[in-house]
């Protein structure tokens, strides 16, 4: 049966605090607060810098058994390589995200802005992945959103991201056997409410996939102001579970 998981794009963020984190709640204690409200996560601090194994362990710690973890791949992949030339990256990256691996939900793939359209590149970095990786990826650069980049992600069971970003826009196209949408805020930058009106295009459209038995992956990443990604993610929650 196909499962929603709904989350949003890091915890660590002052500006809930009061909001959403009680007041004198210990910083390494936010994580843990946010478990018991959303069950999944997406991980940011991976994109910049490799977490420490320790880190990692404790996260999984502070997390109930059934919390997942979406890792937002090492920007050194994605933005320093682009995709090409980087074996060794990606065994870096697989071999330090390790202790995270079995709460492992997907890896998110965000390419930059203004990335050529290059299909054979994709295919190669493709079929460097680990067997088994749950990849998603988010083509900041229109160019990419055509088919023969939607035919290579469906060849590797790769997920094509839709996104809104203010007046930026991804399709809502489906290319593997789960669906990754990302939310960064429609009317502004990584801020405001999207509320329950503007969810529900976004929700039905996710309901479509479940019912054609794709697991569904949202996170909210309009985190910049108060608690806005918070109340996003379970409004949508609770919109999926009807």
């Amino acid at each position: 049966m196909a499962r929603a998981f709904v989350g949003t794009s890091g915890w660590s963020y002052d500006n809930w605090v009061g909001p959403f984190y009680p007041e004198k709640l210990p910083r390494n204690q936010w994580l843990t607060h946010y478990a018991q409200h959303l069950g999944t996560v997406e991980l940011n601090a991976s994109f910049y810098r490799l977490p420490m194994g320790n880190m990692l362990k404790g996260w999984v710690k502070r997390t109930p058994e059934d919390f997942r973890f979406s890792v937002k791949a090492w920007q050194q992949l994605t933005h320093r390589k682009r995709l090409k030339d980087c074996g060794d990256q990606i065994r870096v990256f697989f071999e330090r995200m390790e202790p995270l691996a079995d709460r492992t939900a997907a890896v998110l793939f965000q390419l930059p802005p203004k990335m050529p359209l290059d299909t054979e590149r994709l295919e190669g970095f493709l079929q460097q992945l680990p067997a088994g990786t749950r990849a998603a990826f988010e083509f900041r650069d229109p160019r990419w959103h055509v088919r023969p980049i939607y035919d290579v992600l469906e060849h590797h069971n790769a997920a094509f991201v839709p996104f809104e970003l203010a007046d930026e826009r991804a399709p809502a196209v489906a290319t593997a056997d789960f669906v990754y949408l990302r939310l960064h805020g429609r009317n502004a930058k990584y801020r405001g409410r999207y509320g329950h009106a503007q969810l529900i295009p976004w929700a039905d459209w996710l309901k479509e996939q479940m019912h054609a038995g794709r697991d569904a992956f949202v996170f909210f990443d309009n985190t910049d102001q108060q608690d806005d990604a918070v109340r996003d993610a379970l409004e949508m929650r609770k919109m999926l579970s009807t």
